[in-house]
């Protein structure tokens, strides 16, 4: 497939896991990829193998975390002149700990993240791929959507809207060309128990295989 023929694709939280995973899969599979997160180094480096790959890639960085953030994010992929046709929120935080004990601003942060970048993002988004008469959605949830979190409240309570906000959408988009999938991964090898201090973790340890 002719580079500049095939289609585009956003992954959110590329820079390490779930998220370099499925740029790779998309990769493979005739897209092209933008790729976003707050760490340029890794992002460049999967840019580099996508590129391998036959895809062209390009490098956004963003915090996600900051308000604001996602706005920006669909200004620039615009100021490119790029029409994503799939896009994959996959960045998400965590954090382990008693609630009342919690770090406020970690709270904020993955309500941030997990909840408000993520719907912006994709009503940025959608709209042309309503107007174009495809698309592809993709939210990235977990297995924690389905049930409270004791000492992950609030990461185990962000995932229940993205679950919730995507089977929601997918039925509103029927007919529409634009399909929405909530992916819900359990516990994976990846960053993530680092980033959310819970190495020590039962999760964590089903993860690794432990």
């Amino acid at each position: 497939m002719d580079r500049s023929t095939r289609p585009w694709a956003l992954v959110t939280g590329a820079s390490s896991g779930i998220g370099t995973a499925l740029a790779r899969e998309l990769a493979q599979h005739g897209h092209n990829l933008v790729l976003t997160a707050r760490r340029v180094a890794p992002m460049e480096a999967l840019a580099a193998q996508l590129r391998a790959l036959g895809a062209v890639a390009t490098v956004i960085p963003a915090d996600l975390s900051k308000p604001g953030a996602a706005v920006t994010l669909a200004h620039d992929i615009a100021e490119r002149g790029l029409d994503i046709d799939i896009l994959v929120n996959n960045a998400g935080l965590g954090a382990l700990g008693r609630f009342d004990r919690m770090d406020p601003g970690r709270i904020g942060d993955m309500l941030q993240i997990n909840i408000v970048a993520l719907t912006e993002l994709t009503r940025l988004l959608l709209p042309a791929m309503v107007a174009r008469g495809h698309g592809r959605i993709m939210l990235v949830s977990s297995v924690a959507g389905f049930q409270p979190g004791p000492r992950m409240a609030v990461y185990f309570a962000t995932k229940a809207y993205v679950t919730s906000l995507g089977e929601a959408l997918a039925y509103e988009l029927r007919r529409t060309g634009v399909s929405v999938t909530v992916l819900c991964p359990g516990a994976t090898d990846t960053e993530f128990f680092v980033v959310a201090g819970a190495v020590n973790s039962s999760m964590a340890a089903r993860a690794c295989g432990a």
